[in-house]
This record gives C-alpha cells, structure tokens and sequence, in this order.
C-alpha cells in the first residue's frame, strides 16, 4: 500500500526503497549482460531486449533518485548541504559521480528523445554483441561497461543517503 503522499509511486515509501530498486535493476542486467549463446531469433530478441529494458531502468532510476533524495531530506539536511532546491542537489550528483551524468544523459534522451539542457555530446550509449551482449557507455571515447556505471551510481547515492541519514527514520514498505 502506498503511503498517502505517495498514491502514484508504485508503493515506494522513500528514497531507500528505489536505492533498493536500483540495486534490482542492476541484478536484471547482470543476468543478461555478457551472454554470447547462439539462440534462436525469437529467444535472442528477447535477450537483447531484457538487456536494454533493465539499462534504460537502471539509468533513470539513478537519476531520478535526486527527486526522491531532495524530497526525503529534512530542512536541516538540505541547509547542512546548501541544497535549496532540486536543481541544487542535481547539479552536486551530476559533477560529483560521473556515472550519474552518463545516467542523466541516458535517461533524459531515452524518456524525451534529446537531451536539452546539459547536453554532453562526448557521451554515447553502445548496445553490442561482440564479446556477448552487453552495453558500454561512451565518454569522451572512452568505453565503460554498463554494469561499472550502474554500480558507480549505486555506490554514489548508498553513501550520499546513508551518509546524511535521509529517510533514516521513515517506514519502509517492504
């Protein structure tokens, strides 16, 4: 049951929930990622598209755990950190992990097709099976594994969140 505030969120309760979900995400992919098995067309099809469906949630659940980070913290925690509003505790994620940035610019182009403010050109997103599937973001030419980016992000906001104590004291749903 989701908690009154929060009718429309799949019964999240907090930020620590969909850290939680973004850990899952990251297990979806692990499981797909690097298979190199000759399948039948239907089954590889079905491969390829669980690898990219659990990317694509893997990246914006990242990036929109600081509309959830933001929203859980108290006042305090937000003045302690000088972060007055969203747009403060985006831009502190975005520079302070690069796996962030790379899931910001993922997210944003898959969910509105392009990536308007912060555009990074330099970023890419590879889907390929030529060592097995996998998928690489592309930074500045240089290849990093999916899986490295996700864990990256992951590590980012387990130590952001616990770190500051947000959402310490809310009532989980699972």
């Amino acid at each position: 049951m989701a908690l009154p505030s929060r009718e429309q969120t799949f019964a999240f309760a907090n930020c620590r929930e969909l850290l939680e979900k973004l850990d899952r995400e990251i297990d979806r992919y692990r499981e797909v990622a690097g298979r190199d098995e000759l399948l039948e067309p239907d089954a590889l099809l079905r491969l390829v598209d669980q690898l990219k469906d659990s990317a694509f949630n893997a990246s914006v659940t990242a990036w929109h755990l600081c509309d959830w980070v933001f929203n859980d913290m108290t006042l305090a925690q937000q003045q302690k950190l000088n972060l007055t509003k969203l747009g403060d505790l985006q831009e502190h994620a975005r520079t302070s992990c690069r796996a962030l940035h790379l899931c910001r610019q993922a997210a944003t182009a898959s969910k509105h097709w392009i990536v308007n403010q912060h555009a990074d050109p330099t970023v890419q997103v590879v889907v390929t099976g030529e060592t097995g599937w996998t998928i690489y973001f592309v930074d500045g030419g240089r290849k990093i594994p999916a899986e490295q980016v996700f864990a990256d992000a992951l590590s980012f906001w387990t130590g952001f969140i616990y770190t500051q104590g947000i959402a310490a004291n809310q009532p989980m749903t699972t």
